[in-house]
Protein backbone atom coordinates (compact mmCIF):
# COMPACT_ATOMS: atom_id res chain seq x y z
CA UNK A 1 0.00 0.00 0.00
CA UNK A 2 1.50 3.21 -1.38
CA UNK A 3 1.51 6.19 0.89
CA UNK A 4 1.47 8.03 -2.50
CA UNK A 5 -1.88 8.49 -3.52
CA UNK A 6 -2.83 6.91 -7.04
CA UNK A 7 -2.78 9.81 -9.43
CA UNK A 8 -6.00 8.45 -10.97
CA UNK A 9 -8.14 10.15 -7.75
CA UNK A 10 -10.93 11.54 -8.30
CA UNK A 11 -11.83 14.25 -5.77
CA UNK A 12 -14.03 15.76 -8.66
CA UNK A 13 -13.73 15.46 -12.25
CA UNK A 14 -12.36 18.65 -13.70
CA UNK A 15 -15.62 21.00 -15.36
CA UNK A 16 -13.98 23.39 -16.66
CA UNK A 17 -16.37 26.49 -17.24
CA UNK A 18 -18.38 27.67 -20.28
CA UNK A 19 -20.73 30.39 -20.85
CA UNK A 20 -24.45 29.65 -22.08
CA UNK A 21 -24.89 30.79 -26.22
CA UNK A 22 -26.67 33.91 -26.13
CA UNK A 23 -29.60 33.96 -28.71
CA UNK A 24 -28.91 36.13 -31.32
CA UNK A 25 -31.87 39.12 -32.29
CA UNK A 26 -33.00 38.68 -35.37
CA UNK A 27 -32.36 41.20 -38.23
CA UNK A 28 -35.11 44.07 -38.42
CA UNK A 29 -36.01 44.91 -41.79
CA UNK A 30 -38.08 48.28 -40.90
CA UNK A 31 -35.99 51.04 -42.34
CA UNK A 32 -37.16 53.52 -39.58
CA UNK A 33 -35.57 51.70 -36.49
CA UNK A 34 -37.14 52.40 -33.24
CA UNK A 35 -35.38 52.95 -30.21
CA UNK A 36 -36.56 49.69 -28.30
CA UNK A 37 -34.77 48.02 -31.59
CA UNK A 38 -31.25 49.02 -30.57
CA UNK A 39 -32.36 48.31 -26.48
CA UNK A 40 -32.64 44.43 -28.12
CA UNK A 41 -29.24 44.39 -30.01
CA UNK A 42 -27.87 45.94 -26.44
CA UNK A 43 -29.72 43.41 -24.34
CA UNK A 44 -28.08 40.73 -26.60
CA UNK A 45 -24.98 41.44 -26.27
CA UNK A 46 -22.88 39.60 -24.35
CA UNK A 47 -19.78 41.58 -24.03
CA UNK A 48 -22.12 44.17 -21.61
CA UNK A 49 -22.07 43.83 -18.30
CA UNK A 50 -24.95 42.17 -16.63
CA UNK A 51 -26.81 45.24 -15.43
CA UNK A 52 -26.22 47.24 -18.89
CA UNK A 53 -28.04 44.30 -20.48
CA UNK A 54 -31.08 43.74 -17.86
CA UNK A 55 -31.81 47.53 -18.36
CA UNK A 56 -31.79 47.24 -22.07
CA UNK A 57 -34.31 44.27 -21.96
CA UNK A 58 -36.15 46.09 -19.37
CA UNK A 59 -36.42 49.00 -22.05
CA UNK A 60 -37.82 46.48 -24.85
CA UNK A 61 -40.33 44.89 -22.67
CA UNK A 62 -41.67 48.17 -21.95
CA UNK A 63 -42.09 49.18 -25.34
CA UNK A 64 -45.67 48.78 -26.47
CA UNK A 65 -44.82 47.82 -30.74
CA UNK A 66 -42.91 44.61 -29.74
CA UNK A 67 -43.53 41.07 -31.81
CA UNK A 68 -43.98 37.97 -29.63
CA UNK A 69 -40.84 36.52 -30.97
CA UNK A 70 -38.59 39.58 -30.05
CA UNK A 71 -40.73 39.90 -26.59
CA UNK A 72 -39.10 36.05 -26.20
CA UNK A 73 -36.03 37.15 -27.60
CA UNK A 74 -35.56 40.00 -24.67
CA UNK A 75 -36.99 37.60 -21.76
CA UNK A 76 -34.36 34.63 -22.77
CA UNK A 77 -31.45 37.38 -23.28
CA UNK A 78 -32.82 39.00 -19.91
CA UNK A 79 -32.36 35.66 -18.27
CA UNK A 80 -29.23 35.11 -19.02
CA UNK A 81 -27.73 38.70 -18.05
CA UNK A 82 -30.02 37.32 -14.46
CA UNK A 83 -27.90 34.47 -14.67
CA UNK A 84 -24.38 35.70 -15.40
CA UNK A 85 -25.35 37.74 -12.41
CA UNK A 86 -25.98 35.00 -10.01
CA UNK A 87 -29.59 34.98 -9.68
CA UNK A 88 -30.60 32.05 -10.52
CA UNK A 89 -34.34 32.16 -9.54
CA UNK A 90 -34.57 35.67 -12.23
CA UNK A 91 -33.31 33.64 -14.52
CA UNK A 92 -35.41 31.05 -14.37
CA UNK A 93 -38.59 33.29 -14.26
CA UNK A 94 -37.47 35.18 -16.97
CA UNK A 95 -37.35 31.98 -19.46
CA UNK A 96 -40.44 30.63 -18.28
CA UNK A 97 -42.10 33.92 -19.87
CA UNK A 98 -39.49 33.54 -23.22
CA UNK A 99 -41.10 29.83 -23.41
CA UNK A 100 -44.40 31.36 -22.42
CA UNK A 101 -44.02 34.22 -25.82
CA UNK A 102 -42.55 31.85 -28.24
CA UNK A 103 -42.65 27.76 -26.83
CA UNK A 104 -40.85 26.61 -29.86
CA UNK A 105 -37.36 28.07 -29.09
CA UNK A 106 -35.30 24.79 -28.15
CA UNK A 107 -32.58 27.19 -26.71
CA UNK A 108 -34.51 28.90 -24.45
CA UNK A 109 -35.36 25.27 -22.81
CA UNK A 110 -32.01 24.65 -22.87
CA UNK A 111 -30.77 27.44 -21.18
CA UNK A 112 -33.51 27.25 -18.57
CA UNK A 113 -32.37 23.41 -17.80
CA UNK A 114 -28.78 24.71 -17.29
CA UNK A 115 -30.01 27.16 -14.69
CA UNK A 116 -32.00 24.57 -12.98
CA UNK A 117 -29.63 22.58 -13.01
CA UNK A 118 -27.39 24.96 -11.49
CA UNK A 119 -29.63 25.02 -8.58
CA UNK A 120 -29.95 21.67 -8.21
CA UNK A 121 -33.01 20.75 -9.59
CA UNK A 122 -32.11 17.90 -11.97
CA UNK A 123 -35.51 16.48 -12.59
CA UNK A 124 -36.51 19.42 -13.84
CA UNK A 125 -33.38 19.95 -15.48
CA UNK A 126 -33.81 16.88 -17.37
CA UNK A 127 -37.34 17.68 -18.25
CA UNK A 128 -36.19 20.74 -19.98
CA UNK A 129 -33.34 19.27 -21.81
CA UNK A 130 -35.94 16.59 -22.90
CA UNK A 131 -38.00 19.43 -24.70
CA UNK A 132 -35.32 20.99 -26.08
CA UNK A 133 -33.90 18.28 -27.83
CA UNK A 134 -37.57 16.97 -28.98
CA UNK A 135 -38.32 20.27 -30.36
CA UNK A 136 -34.69 20.59 -32.15
CA UNK A 137 -32.78 17.23 -32.35
CA UNK A 138 -29.68 18.66 -33.40
CA UNK A 139 -29.15 20.59 -30.95
CA UNK A 140 -25.71 19.55 -29.18
CA UNK A 141 -25.54 21.57 -26.89
CA UNK A 142 -28.17 20.12 -25.04
CA UNK A 143 -26.94 16.68 -25.36
CA UNK A 144 -23.84 17.40 -23.64
CA UNK A 145 -25.89 19.34 -20.66
CA UNK A 146 -28.52 16.54 -20.57
CA UNK A 147 -25.66 14.23 -20.22
CA UNK A 148 -24.13 15.78 -16.79
CA UNK A 149 -27.72 15.60 -15.48
CA UNK A 150 -27.73 12.03 -16.63
CA UNK A 151 -24.30 11.37 -15.25
CA UNK A 152 -24.88 13.06 -12.13
CA UNK A 153 -27.95 10.71 -11.46
CA UNK A 154 -25.43 7.90 -12.22
CA UNK A 155 -27.27 6.96 -15.48
CA UNK A 156 -23.64 6.64 -17.09
CA UNK A 157 -24.65 4.65 -20.08
CA UNK A 158 -26.96 7.26 -20.99
CA UNK A 159 -24.42 9.73 -20.25
CA UNK A 160 -21.99 8.58 -22.88
CA UNK A 161 -24.59 8.23 -25.58
CA UNK A 162 -25.69 11.87 -25.09
CA UNK A 163 -22.23 13.04 -24.89
CA UNK A 164 -21.15 11.07 -27.92
CA UNK A 165 -24.10 12.59 -29.72
CA UNK A 166 -23.26 16.15 -28.84
CA UNK A 167 -19.65 15.38 -30.01
CA UNK A 168 -20.95 14.21 -33.46
CA UNK A 169 -23.40 17.52 -33.82
CA UNK A 170 -20.46 19.64 -32.63
CA UNK A 171 -17.28 18.41 -33.29
CA UNK A 172 -15.41 21.56 -32.28
CA UNK A 173 -16.78 20.83 -28.82
CA UNK A 174 -13.70 20.71 -26.57
CA UNK A 175 -15.47 20.65 -22.92
CA UNK A 176 -17.69 17.17 -24.65
CA UNK A 177 -14.80 15.71 -25.59
CA UNK A 178 -13.54 16.24 -21.76
CA UNK A 179 -16.53 15.48 -20.44
CA UNK A 180 -16.50 11.80 -21.87
CA UNK A 181 -12.93 11.08 -21.10
CA UNK A 182 -14.33 11.16 -17.09
CA UNK A 183 -17.00 8.61 -18.01
CA UNK A 184 -14.30 6.53 -20.08
CA UNK A 185 -11.98 6.38 -17.39
CA UNK A 186 -15.27 5.42 -15.06
CA UNK A 187 -15.24 2.13 -17.66
CA UNK A 188 -11.91 1.33 -17.15
CA UNK A 189 -11.18 2.18 -20.93
CA UNK A 190 -8.20 4.74 -20.37
CA UNK A 191 -7.33 4.30 -23.68
CA UNK A 192 -10.36 5.87 -25.36
CA UNK A 193 -10.20 8.45 -22.47
CA UNK A 194 -6.74 9.68 -23.50
CA UNK A 195 -7.48 9.63 -27.25
CA UNK A 196 -10.99 12.19 -26.07
CA UNK A 197 -8.11 14.15 -23.98
CA UNK A 198 -6.05 14.14 -27.14
CA UNK A 199 -8.75 15.90 -29.22
CA UNK A 200 -9.23 17.71 -26.47
CA UNK A 201 -6.24 19.67 -26.13
CA UNK A 202 -5.65 20.16 -29.58
CA UNK A 203 -8.97 22.02 -30.27
CA UNK A 204 -7.96 23.51 -26.74
CA UNK A 205 -4.26 24.01 -26.75
CA UNK A 206 -3.83 26.58 -24.01
CA UNK A 207 -5.46 25.82 -21.68
CA UNK A 208 -3.56 24.01 -19.27
CA UNK A 209 -5.68 22.43 -16.94
CA UNK A 210 -6.18 19.51 -19.68
CA UNK A 211 -2.26 18.96 -19.43
CA UNK A 212 -2.95 18.36 -15.67
CA UNK A 213 -5.58 15.80 -16.23
CA UNK A 214 -4.18 13.94 -19.39
CA UNK A 215 -1.28 13.74 -16.98
CA UNK A 216 -2.90 11.97 -14.27
CA UNK A 217 -3.74 8.97 -17.17
CA UNK A 218 -0.28 8.74 -17.50
CA UNK A 219 0.68 8.42 -14.57
CA UNK A 220 -2.26 5.57 -14.35
CA UNK A 221 -0.58 3.81 -17.25
CA UNK A 222 2.77 4.35 -15.83
CA UNK A 223 3.57 6.72 -18.28
CA UNK A 224 6.02 8.82 -16.15
CA UNK A 225 7.54 10.47 -18.61
CA UNK A 226 4.61 11.69 -20.88
CA UNK A 227 2.91 12.60 -17.32
CA UNK A 228 5.47 14.45 -16.80
CA UNK A 229 5.47 16.07 -19.75
CA UNK A 230 2.04 17.19 -19.93
CA UNK A 231 2.85 18.67 -16.34
CA UNK A 232 6.03 20.80 -18.02
CA UNK A 233 2.89 22.13 -20.07
CA UNK A 234 0.68 23.44 -17.68
CA UNK A 235 2.91 24.69 -16.21
CA UNK A 236 4.50 26.59 -19.16
CA UNK A 237 1.11 27.98 -19.66
CA UNK A 238 0.08 28.63 -16.55
CA UNK A 239 2.66 29.24 -14.06
CA UNK A 240 0.69 29.55 -10.87
CA UNK A 241 -1.22 26.71 -11.86
CA UNK A 242 -0.77 24.76 -8.35
CA UNK A 243 -2.95 21.17 -9.14
CA UNK A 244 0.26 20.69 -11.79
CA UNK A 245 3.02 21.48 -9.89
CA UNK A 246 1.42 19.16 -6.94
CA UNK A 247 0.67 16.29 -9.50
CA UNK A 248 4.26 16.51 -10.82
CA UNK A 249 5.26 16.62 -6.89
CA UNK A 250 3.41 13.22 -6.93
CA UNK A 251 4.81 11.89 -10.07
CA UNK A 252 8.32 12.07 -8.86
CA UNK A 253 7.20 10.37 -5.45
CA UNK A 254 6.13 7.18 -7.73
CA UNK A 255 9.44 8.20 -9.41
CA UNK A 256 11.23 8.29 -5.64
CA UNK A 257 12.63 11.52 -7.25
CA UNK A 258 12.11 12.92 -4.09
CA UNK A 259 14.22 16.28 -3.93
CA UNK A 260 11.94 17.70 -6.99
CA UNK A 261 8.98 15.95 -5.13
CA UNK A 262 9.75 18.52 -2.44
CA UNK A 263 10.82 21.58 -4.77
CA UNK A 264 7.28 20.83 -6.58
CA UNK A 265 5.39 20.20 -3.07
CA UNK A 266 6.58 23.67 -2.07
CA UNK A 267 5.46 25.36 -4.93
CA UNK A 268 2.18 24.17 -5.36
CA UNK A 269 1.36 25.07 -1.38
CA UNK A 270 3.28 28.43 -1.69
CA UNK A 271 0.56 28.71 -4.37
CA UNK A 272 -2.83 27.26 -3.03
CA UNK A 273 -1.64 26.48 0.94
CA UNK A 274 -5.06 24.88 1.73
CA UNK A 275 -4.43 22.42 -1.11
CA UNK A 276 -5.00 19.32 0.46
CA UNK A 277 -3.66 16.64 -2.09
CA UNK A 278 -0.05 18.73 -1.77
CA UNK A 279 -0.17 18.65 2.36
CA UNK A 280 -0.67 14.83 1.76
CA UNK A 281 1.90 14.49 -0.47
CA UNK A 282 4.68 16.67 1.86
CA UNK A 283 3.33 14.29 4.57
CA UNK A 284 4.53 11.36 2.73
CA UNK A 285 7.89 13.06 2.12
CA UNK A 286 8.51 13.73 6.03
CA UNK A 287 7.62 10.24 6.40
CA UNK A 288 10.50 9.14 3.67
CA UNK A 289 12.88 11.65 5.34
CA UNK A 290 12.19 9.51 8.72
CA UNK A 291 10.49 12.49 10.37
CA UNK A 292 7.11 10.93 11.24
CA UNK A 293 5.78 13.57 13.99
CA UNK A 294 6.04 16.56 10.56
CA UNK A 295 4.34 13.90 8.58
CA UNK A 296 1.75 13.30 10.71
CA UNK A 297 1.36 16.76 10.89
CA UNK A 298 0.57 17.18 7.53
CA UNK A 299 -1.86 14.19 7.19
CA UNK A 300 -3.20 15.76 10.02
CA UNK A 301 -3.70 18.92 8.10
CA UNK A 302 -5.18 17.00 5.00
CA UNK A 303 -7.48 15.83 6.47
CA UNK A 304 -8.67 18.97 8.57
CA UNK A 305 -9.05 20.59 4.32
CA UNK A 306 -10.82 17.70 2.99
CA UNK A 307 -12.72 15.38 5.60
CA UNK A 308 -12.77 12.94 3.25
CA UNK A 309 -9.53 12.31 2.38
CA UNK A 310 -9.34 8.46 2.60
CA UNK A 311 -5.75 7.90 1.66
CA UNK A 312 -4.73 10.42 4.11
CA UNK A 313 -7.06 8.64 6.98
CA UNK A 314 -4.89 5.01 4.99
CA UNK A 315 -0.89 7.02 6.25
CA UNK A 316 -1.82 8.66 9.42
CA UNK A 317 -3.07 4.85 10.30
CA UNK A 318 -0.11 3.49 9.09
CA UNK A 319 1.65 5.69 11.37
CA UNK A 320 -0.11 5.15 14.57
CA UNK A 321 0.64 1.11 13.42
CA UNK A 322 4.25 2.01 13.52
CA UNK A 323 4.26 3.48 16.83
CA UNK A 324 2.27 0.90 18.21
CA UNK A 325 -0.89 3.26 18.57
CA UNK A 326 -3.24 0.04 17.08
CA UNK A 327 -6.62 1.79 18.89
CA UNK A 328 -5.96 5.03 16.70
CA UNK A 329 -4.68 3.03 13.80
CA UNK A 330 -7.73 0.92 14.12
CA UNK A 331 -10.16 4.18 13.83
CA UNK A 332 -8.57 5.79 11.25
CA UNK A 333 -9.25 2.73 9.02
CA UNK A 334 -12.22 2.37 9.58
CA UNK A 335 -13.11 5.51 8.79
CA UNK A 336 -10.96 4.76 5.08
CA UNK A 337 -12.97 1.84 4.65
CA UNK A 338 -16.00 4.09 5.25
CA UNK A 339 -15.18 6.08 2.70
CA UNK A 340 -13.54 3.33 -0.15
CA UNK A 341 -15.80 0.76 0.71
CA UNK A 342 -13.68 -1.99 -1.00
CA UNK A 343 -9.67 -1.43 -0.50
CA UNK A 344 -8.64 -4.84 -0.03
CA UNK A 345 -5.26 -2.55 1.91
CA UNK A 346 -7.13 -0.92 4.14
CA UNK A 347 -9.04 -4.33 5.07
CA UNK A 348 -5.95 -6.03 5.61
CA UNK A 349 -4.06 -3.35 7.80
CA UNK A 350 -7.16 -2.88 10.06
CA UNK A 351 -6.96 -6.54 10.36
CA UNK A 352 -2.92 -6.56 11.34
CA UNK A 353 -4.02 -3.16 13.38
CA UNK A 354 -6.43 -5.84 15.94
CA UNK A 355 -4.25 -8.55 15.67
CA UNK A 356 -1.43 -6.37 16.87
CA UNK A 357 -3.81 -4.84 19.59
CA UNK A 358 -4.84 -8.60 20.93
CA UNK A 359 -7.88 -8.96 18.55
CA UNK A 360 -7.04 -11.43 16.26
CA UNK A 361 -10.18 -13.37 15.92
CA UNK A 362 -12.47 -10.25 15.65
CA UNK A 363 -9.81 -8.91 12.86
CA UNK A 364 -10.28 -12.21 10.85
CA UNK A 365 -13.79 -11.67 11.15
CA UNK A 366 -13.87 -8.36 10.02
CA UNK A 367 -11.51 -9.10 7.42
CA UNK A 368 -13.71 -12.21 6.24
CA UNK A 369 -16.33 -9.87 5.59
CA UNK A 370 -15.13 -6.88 4.27
CA UNK A 371 -13.63 -9.30 1.59
CA UNK A 372 -16.29 -11.87 1.21
CA UNK A 373 -14.91 -13.39 -2.74
CA UNK A 374 -10.80 -12.28 -3.18
CA UNK A 375 -10.56 -14.03 -5.93
CA UNK A 376 -6.82 -14.13 -7.18
CA UNK A 377 -5.57 -10.88 -8.07
CA UNK A 378 -3.42 -9.30 -5.63
CA UNK A 379 -3.43 -8.81 -2.69
CA UNK A 380 -5.94 -11.79 -2.41
CA UNK A 381 -3.29 -14.15 -1.57
CA UNK A 382 -2.47 -11.95 1.65
CA UNK A 383 -5.75 -12.32 2.98
CA UNK A 384 -6.11 -16.18 2.15
CA UNK A 385 -3.12 -16.30 4.20
CA UNK A 386 -4.34 -14.15 6.95
CA UNK A 387 -7.84 -16.34 6.67
CA UNK A 388 -5.97 -19.14 7.28
CA UNK A 389 -6.89 -20.17 3.44
CA UNK A 390 -2.93 -20.56 2.19
CA UNK A 391 0.25 -20.47 3.69
CA UNK A 392 3.46 -18.49 2.96
CA UNK A 393 5.10 -20.06 -0.23
CA UNK A 394 1.53 -19.41 -2.14
CA UNK A 395 1.49 -15.69 -1.22
CA UNK A 396 5.28 -15.07 -2.48
CA UNK A 397 4.44 -17.85 -5.69
CA UNK A 398 1.78 -15.45 -6.71
CA UNK A 399 4.40 -12.46 -7.06
CA UNK A 400 6.10 -13.90 -9.88
CA UNK A 401 3.16 -12.31 -12.60
CA UNK A 402 2.88 -9.10 -14.15
CA UNK A 403 5.67 -6.72 -14.91
CA UNK A 404 9.15 -6.53 -13.55
CA UNK A 405 8.07 -3.32 -11.97
CA UNK A 406 5.02 -5.01 -10.49
CA UNK A 407 7.04 -7.89 -9.33
CA UNK A 408 9.19 -5.80 -7.21
CA UNK A 409 6.41 -3.47 -5.52
CA UNK A 410 4.57 -7.28 -4.85
CA UNK A 411 7.41 -9.12 -3.61
CA UNK A 412 7.83 -6.16 -1.44
CA UNK A 413 4.61 -6.19 0.15
CA UNK A 414 4.55 -10.01 0.24
CA UNK A 415 7.76 -9.45 2.37
CA UNK A 416 6.18 -7.14 5.18
CA UNK A 417 2.37 -9.12 5.08
CA UNK A 418 4.24 -12.91 5.55
CA UNK A 419 6.50 -11.01 7.81
CA UNK A 420 3.64 -9.90 10.17
CA UNK A 421 1.79 -13.28 9.74
CA UNK A 422 5.33 -15.09 11.57
CA UNK A 423 5.46 -12.56 14.39
CA UNK A 424 1.96 -13.33 14.78
CA UNK A 425 2.62 -16.96 15.05
CA UNK A 426 5.70 -15.91 17.47
CA UNK A 427 8.19 -17.33 15.10
CA UNK A 428 9.98 -14.09 15.08
CA UNK A 429 13.51 -15.16 13.31
CA UNK A 430 11.71 -15.61 10.19
CA UNK A 431 9.56 -12.12 10.34
CA UNK A 432 12.98 -10.36 11.25
CA UNK A 433 14.53 -11.72 7.97
CA UNK A 434 11.27 -10.82 5.70
CA UNK A 435 11.13 -6.93 7.51
CA UNK A 436 14.58 -6.98 6.22
CA UNK A 437 13.96 -7.62 3.17
CA UNK A 438 11.05 -5.35 2.78
CA UNK A 439 13.45 -2.64 4.19
CA UNK A 440 15.81 -3.58 1.21
CA UNK A 441 13.03 -3.87 -1.73
CA UNK A 442 10.23 -1.34 -0.36
CA UNK A 443 9.98 1.65 -2.07
CA UNK A 444 10.48 4.21 0.68
CA UNK A 445 6.84 6.06 -0.56
CA UNK A 446 5.15 2.32 0.49
CA UNK A 447 3.54 1.73 4.00
CA UNK A 448 4.90 -1.58 4.17
CA UNK A 449 8.48 -0.09 4.14
CA UNK A 450 7.68 2.36 7.14
CA UNK A 451 6.03 -0.96 8.89
CA UNK A 452 8.72 -3.06 8.26
CA UNK A 453 11.46 -0.58 9.55
CA UNK A 454 9.14 0.05 12.55
CA UNK A 455 9.03 -3.78 13.62
CA UNK A 456 12.81 -3.94 13.32
CA UNK A 457 13.12 -0.96 15.83
CA UNK A 458 10.99 -2.98 18.21
CA UNK A 459 13.33 -6.15 17.55
CA UNK A 460 10.51 -8.14 15.50
CA UNK A 461 8.51 -8.04 18.43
Amino acid sequence: MSHAESPAFRSAWPRLGRGLVVLAATAIAAPAVAQWKSDLEACGREALAPELRIDACGKVLQAQDVSQADRALAYNNLGIAWKAKGDLDQAIANYGKAIAADPGQAKVFDNRGVALGAKGDMDAALRDFDHAIELDAGLGRAYEHRALVLQSQGNKDAALKDLSEAIRLQPQNGPAYLERAGLWEERGETAKAIADLDEAIRLQPDRAELFVVRGRFFDQQGDFTRSIADYDEAIRLNPELAAAYNNRCNTWLIKEAYGQAADDCTMALKLDPALAQAHFNRGVLWVIEGDLSKGRDEFDQAIRLRPQFASAYKSRAALNFYSGQYDAAQADLAQASTLLRSDPYVAIWRYLAQARGGHADAGASELAQSTPATGSAWPAPVVDLYLGRADPGAVFKAVQQGDARIQRDQQCEAAFYVGEWHLLHHENAQAVRLFEDAVRNCRKSFSESGGARAELDRGGH
